[in-house]
């Protein structure tokens, strides 16, 4: 479409307002009474929806973190250790798991998250966490110069 004049340019605009329009009367579609067909009133409960939808997604990732690091501190405190140490310890052991799997196995899984905390426990004790022996080989410190 070739415009040659302001009158047309301005007259040429139809399809963008259409599609401009329809977008947001979709995303209301779910709403109830004039939010969802008027316009004008439509825009705004729209750009509400859209601002608690981008908090609301972040809000579900922390709640999600905190319930899976309350179910592994419970499945934790029956065999005596910390989820801090735990995830430390396995973290040097070379056990790439994170929080999301452990707390399936703290859930589904009790025997298999049963080795994994005696496993923290075998390690807390051996070159370093609770150990009152000197530091790992090959480090050196200030009181060795």
């Amino acid at each position: 479409m070739v415009i040659v004049s302001p009158t047309l340019f301005a007259r040429a605009r139809g399809a963008d307002r259409f599609w401009k329009r329809r977008r947001i009367l979709a995303l209301s579609a779910h709403f109830f009474g004039r939010k969802q067909n008027c316009y004008s009133i439509a825009i705004k409960y729209v750009q509400r929806a859209l601002r608690f939808s981008t908090k609301g997604r972040a809000l579900r990732k922390k709640e999600m973190k905190n319930l899976w690091e309350t179910r592994i501190n419970a499945g934790c405190q029956e065999f005596g250790v910390d989820f801090s140490q735990m995830h430390s310890v396995l973290d040097n052991a070379g056990v790439a798991l994170d929080r999301k799997i452990i707390q399936n196995m703290a859930v589904w899984e009790p025997r298999s998250f049963r080795g994994l905390a005696l496993l923290t426990k075998a390690k807390m004790f051996e070159n370093g966490l609770n150990s009152l022996q000197g530091p790992p080989d090959g480090v050196v410190t200030r009181g060795m110069v």
